[in-house]
């Protein structure tokens, strides 16, 4: 196997600037539109690189054109650098209703996950989706996306682990055990359906139903279809035009520092160095 390597922070962040910089050429060279988004597009913004404490990035795409990534991709129409890799659902290589671009050579450890398929650090692709005009419609639809998630954490994680009191982790481990002859694919196959229940270009507001932040996702879409450069780390990535819409909603007042306390990577998960062949 080799020599284990754990990176330091400064060296993780190495390693996604790298993925972000093959990811930004796959899409122009496609005609792709994307813009780096969350803690990523936050970084950008205030440091014009990452956050000096964040330990991952992410991007999201439109709807359509997050099909016709894939859509290249399973046909073997995509120039993929050495050592990197798209996996989805779509191919069950990746057990969540959002793709990721990996690379081989860096690895992760999950101290709550077992028989993780996709043991590879990697950029999140998160989808913008259509959403209904109602609020009650979005809320509805925002529980269903999340209680199928929690399920299929709950049937991935290992036993024994979680957080919360004994009594928490004795019921989760019950509910483990009932969903383990469960097709985990299949959990991940309704929560995609769920995502695409609103079309994508007949809707006026989209949001990242496969993200992270719930409710808070919910846009005009005329607002976030609009892309420009942003720099980063010295590059220049896509980026919603207009990201003060997209940012303040989400963090309130996003160029001040948030306390000390919080100023830590959210993955606790250790990453290590693979040998090439």
């Amino acid at each position: 196997m080799g020599e284990i390597k754990f990176l330091e922070i400064n060296e993780l962040q190495s390693a996604y600037l790298e993925l972000l910089v093959d990811f930004d050429k796959i899409c122009r060279n496609n005609g792709l539109r994307y813009s780096i988004c969350g803690g990523t597009l936050l970084g950008a913004v205030r440091h014009k690189g990452f956050i000096p404490w964040d330990d991952d990035a992410d991007v999201t795409m439109p709807r359509p054109d997050y099909e016709k990534l894939l859509s290249l991709y399973l046909d073997g129409k995509l120039n993929i650098p050495a050592h990197r890799d798209i996996v989805s659902c779509r191919n069950r290589s990746f057990m969540r209703h959002f793709a990721r671009f990996i690379r081989y050579d860096l690895h992760n450890y999950s101290e709550f996950q077992q028989d993780n398929e996709c043991p590879y650090i990697g950029l999140d692709i998160f989808t913008a989706d259509g959403l209904p005009e109602n609020d009650k419609d979005y809320k509805i639809l925002t529980r269903r996306i999340e209680m199928n998630r929690k399920l299929l954490l709950t049937k991935m994680s290992k036993k024994g682990t979680g957080k919360g009191s004994k009594l928490k982790i004795f019921a989760k481990g019950i509910v483990r055990g009932i969903l383990q002859p469960v097709d985990g694919y299949r959990i991940v196959s309704k929560m995609e359906r769920l995502c695409k229940t609103y079309d994508y270009n007949a809707s006026s507001r989209v949001g990242a139903l496969n993200g992270v932040f719930g409710v808070e996702e919910n846009w005009l879409k005329s607002d976030m279809e609009q892309f420009a450069e942003l720099e980063f780390e010295g590059h220049r990535f896509m980026a919603y035009k207009n990201y003060p819409i997209y940012l303040s909603q989400l963090y309130g007042d996003y160029m001040k520092l948030p306390p000390k306390e919080k100023q830590v990577p959210h993955c606790d998960a250790a990453y290590w160095v693979t040998p090439e062949k």
